[in-house]
C-alpha cells in the first residue's frame, strides 16, 4: 500500500467551496443516481420528525451530482436512534462516506445532539467530497468534523487509542466484505470501553462471491449468534427488483430482512477477538510513503 496520508488526518479542499460541482475536479464514480430525497415524501416520512423535515429540506435546497446508497427510511431510522441515544454519545465515527448520505444527515443532527464527528474512509476522493456536501448543508458542523484517510483499525490504532472519548457511537457503512467487516469490529475490541453503540449498515446485503458480502454474518462472528440488535431502514418485499442482481457490481437485497442493525453495546460482548492477539493482527499491510527512500 502506497500513500502519503493514510493512516492519518487529512484538511478539506477549500479550492470545492467554489466550484459549482465538487465532483468536476474529485472525479468520484456515481453509478446509479439513486437520491434519498427523492424517495421519503412516497414513504410518507415527512411530518414525523422536525429534525428530519428540515435535513430534507436543506437536501433539496443543496443540489449535487452525486448519489445515496442508503434508503429514506434508513436515513430517517439515524435521525431516530440519535435522538434515542441524546445524552448518552458526545462522539460519532462514521466508516465508510461514499458520497456523503449518511454524512449530511450526521452533520444536519450535531448542533441538535452536540456531539463530535469524524469521518473514516480509504479514498481521499470520498471524504473530501463528503465534506463538502455537508459543509454546504451546515457550514457551523463542518467546523467540528474531522477527515480520517485510512481503515477503521487504522483509525482504532491512531485516534482512539491515543485520544480516547467515553459515549462513542459507530457508524459502520464501509466494506461489506465478510473478512474486512470481521477486522473493523475485531479492531474494536481494544478500544470496547469507549463504545455506545454501533450502527450497522447493508446488512441485507448480497451479491457475487467475488464480493463476499455478509454484513450480518461478520457481525455474528465477531459478537455471536445470540446478538442484541434493533432492526432499521427498509425491508424489500421478495418482488422487488432490489432483490435481484443490479448491474453494476451483481449486489442484490435479501427479501425482508432489515438494512440496518443498531447494537447497544452495554448488550453485546465481544465473542472474538482472542486477548492474545494485538491491535496491529487486524491492520492492514505495512504502508510504503512516497518520500520514504
Amino acid at each position: 500500500m502506497t500513500s502519503t496520508t493514510f493512516g492519518s488526518f487529512i484538511q478539506p479542499d477549500r479550492s470545492l467551496e467554489t466550484m459549482n460541482d465538487p465532483n468536476e475536479k474529485l472525479g468520484c464514480v456515481v453509478y446509479s443516481g439513486f437520491r434519498a430525497v427523492n424517495q421519503a415524501p412516497g414513504l410518507g416520512l415527512l411530518g414525523q420528525s422536525r429534525i428530519f423535515d428540515a435535513i430534507w429540506q436543506r437536501w433539496r435546497e443543496t443540489p449535487l451530482t452525486c448519489e445515496d446508497q442508503c434508503s429514506a427510511q434508513y436515513y430517517f431510522d439515524i435521525v431516530r436512534t440519535l435522538r434515542d441515544f441524546n445524552g448518552e454519545f458526545g462522539h460519532v465515527v462514521e466508516v465508510g462516506c461514499y458520497l456523503g448520505g449518511a454524512s449530511s444527515i450526521l452533520a444536519g443532527c450535531m448542533d441538535r445532539f452536540d456531539f463530535t464527528l469524524d469521518i473514516v474512509d480509504i479514498s481521499p476522493q470520498f471524504l473530501l467530497y463528503s465534506y463538502e456536501r455537508l459543509r454546504r448543508m451546515y457550514p457551523d458542523a463542518a467546523g467540528r468534523v474531522r477527515l480520517f484517510h485510512g481503515d477503521l483499525p487504522s483509525y482504532v490504532r491512531e485516534v482512539m487509542m491515543t485520544q480516547p472519548r467515553k459515549g462513542t457511537i459507530i457508524h459502520h457503512d464501509g466494506a461489506h466484505d465478510f473478512n474486512q467487516v470481521v477486522k473493523d469490529m475485531a479492531a474494536l475490541s481494544f478500544v470496547r470501553e469507549q463504545l455506545y453503540a454501533i450502527i450497522a449498515q447493508d446488512t441485507h446485503l448480497r451479491g457475487t462471491v467475488k464480493h463476499m458480502n455478509f454484513v450480518d454474518m461478520a457481525l455474528y462472528a465477531v459478537f455471536g449468534t445470540d446478538l442484541t440488535y434493533c432492526p432499521i431502514g427498509a425491508r424489500y418485499e421478495e418482488e422487488s427488483p432490489v432483490t435481484h442482481p443490479n448491474r453494476y457490481q451483481g449486489n442484490y437485497f435479501i427479501p425482508g430482512q432489515a438494512e440496518g442493525y443498531v447494537l447497544p453495546m452495554g448488550l453485546n460482548s465481544f465473542r472474538y477477538p482472542h486477548p492474545a492477539l494485538s491491535i496491529d493482527d487486524f491492520l492492514p499491510a505495512p504502508i510504503v510513503r512516497r518520500d520514504a527512500a
